[in-house]
């Protein structure tokens, strides 16, 4: 059985790869308990009601995507604590 955090991480590279949209890897997310990531749960709402603000900005885009990136990057690496760190709101 795959854990919540390998769930996780499967989410996070298919948006960030376009395969999947915000509403898609909201509900997925939604689904999950995120008791290893209680911040990030919440951060991750920035990212998705920020869709509209992605696609007007690219250097907004630019910047929360790479914030996507280092979380994918933590999540990744098991590095729970740096994962919740992520707020998509300023640089991590």
């Amino acid at each position: 059985m795959e854990s919540e955090h390998t769930k996780l991480l499967s989410i996070m590279k298919s948006l960030f790869a376009n395969e999947i949209g915000c509403e898609s890897a909201k509900t997925k997310i939604d689904a999950l308990s995120m008791g290893e990531f209680p911040d990030l749960y919440a951060n991750l709402h920035h990212y998705y009601d920020d869709e509209d603000i992605r696609a007007k900005d690219p250097e907004y885009r630019a910047f929360q995507n790479k914030e996507l990136e280092k979380l994918i990057k933590h999540l990744e690496a098991g590095n729970t604590e740096k994962a919740n760190e992520i707020s998509f709101l300023h640089e991590s």
